[in-house]
């Protein structure tokens, strides 16, 4: 017979019911009492094709493994097979398809030693795929190691390190050993943490920070996002990291601190509704809540937007920059002081363009405006012998 069936437990040859164990202890016996002189080493049996298959004590399989060729080894009680194929099982229902290039069942299935292309896929909807060069196999255990820098993927969003325990039984996955999460088909994105929890079957991930996250914009700047830790869901594909949170664009000498901060990963939007502040060379900004759409390289502060400049100030409602073009936008219950003049400006709305200077030059679009200066006047001079000179200041609206 060419096939071999574990069912709980027992490993056994084709038709013959015995234990494989049980096989090479007979042959040992019969090998003494016949034979005087050492016995020639045994050749492994040769296989055309392999079938492992473990069931729990309801009868429910729990795990099975195929293969076209396979050796064993009675003495050593070692299986080697190629072009592995597999289903791991739960209650009776199948829950991930793997595979590997080779495989090496020890002590009957005790540990299963994977190597190659090992690929390992959640099935459903929305699958998530494992892959990893060798893995440690402990199915008593429900227990799989993976070294070699694993990779797991789910909808773009991928997570590596150096070494991986997948908890079978818990839909769990833990990755040590300088973690790396990046947006799969966009490597501008990377994000480092310490540790990653990732629950394959709800799609919840947790990261023990420090987390350093770098992007590479288009035009080759890089910016640097720092947060303690950050938690999220695969599936949705949101991150949220936790405060402190700070932003630092380094080619544009910019700093952003916020609090507790949402990243959707798919729409590639970072917002948050908490109160920030941020440094831009010779200005700074406050507000409340903001969002940063990158794909149209669009900041957006929501609401209570403050600006401060060494030559001017601002208030509204609402701002926005396009740090594309540098145009800045300020929306609603406007107010702009400018030093000069003790100049004051009302409206519904400001626009501007923020200069190399890291300064916002403004200037009013057609909707009406409401200007007050105070200007220095000189007085007219006295035709008397005592002239007085000196100066005034009334205020001037326009």
């Amino acid at each position: 017979m060419n096939r071999w069936t574990q069912t709980h437990g027992s490993l056994t040859l084709g038709a013959l019911g015995l234990p494989l164990g049980a096989l090479a202890l007979a042959s040992l016996l019969v090998g003494c009492q016949g034979q005087k002189g050492p016995e020639p080493a045994a050749q492994p049996f040769v296989f055309r094709s392999l079938n492992l298959q473990q069931h729990n004590p309801l009868g429910q399989p729990t795990w099975n493994l195929t293969s076209p060729e396979a050796r064993y080894d009675l003495g050593r009680r070692v299986a080697q097979a190629s072009r592995l194929k597999g289903t791991l099982f739960s209650n009776g229902t199948p829950r991930y398809r793997l595979s590997a290039t080779s495989a090496t069942v020890l002590n009957d299935g005790e540990l299963i030693q994977l190597e190659g292309d090992l690929v390992i896929q959640r099935l459903g909807a929305q699958p998530l795929v494992i892959k990893a060069k060798r893995a440690r196999w402990y199915p008593a255990q429900n227990l799989m190691v993976l070294d070699r820098r694993p990779v797991a993927t789910q909808d773009k969003l991928q997570v590596a390190s150096d070494q991986a325990r997948f908890l079978i039984d818990q839909d769990k996955l833990e990755l040590r050993d300088n973690p790396l999460l990046t947006r799969q088909g966009d490597g501008t994105i990377r994000v480092n943490v310490r540790s990653v929890d990732w629950f394959t079957k709800t799609g919840d991930l947790v990261a023990v920070g420090p987390v350093r996250g770098l992007r590479i914009l288009p035009t080759k700047q890089q910016q640097v996002l720092t947060s303690p830790a950050l938690k999220g869901n695969t599936l949705t594909q949101i991150l949220t990291l936790e405060a402190p949170v700070r932003l630092v664009d380094i080619s544009r000498g910019a700093i952003f601190n916020a609090q507790a901060t949402q990243v959707d990963v798919r729409q590639q939007i970072i917002q948050s509704d908490q109160p920030f502040d941020g440094i831009l060379k010779q200005s700074t900004v406050r507000g409340v809540g903001f969002q940063l759409f990158y794909a149209k390289q669009l900041a957006v502060v929501s609401s209570n937007c403050k600006l401060e400049q060494p030559t001017d100030s601002l208030t509204a409602n609402r701002c926005q920059w396009n740090w594309q073009s540098d145009q800045v936008k300020a929306i609603g219950n406007v107010v702009l002081k400018r030093q000069a003049n003790n100049q004051t400006t009302k409206s519904d709305r400001i626009d501007g363009r923020l200069g190399s200077q890291g300064l916002v030059v403004f200037t009013s679009p057609g909707s009406r405006v409401n200007t007050q200066m105070t200007l220095k006047q000189q007085a007219p001079r006295s035709k008397s012998k005592d002239p007085r000179t000196g100066s005034a200041t009334a205020p001037i609206k326009l």
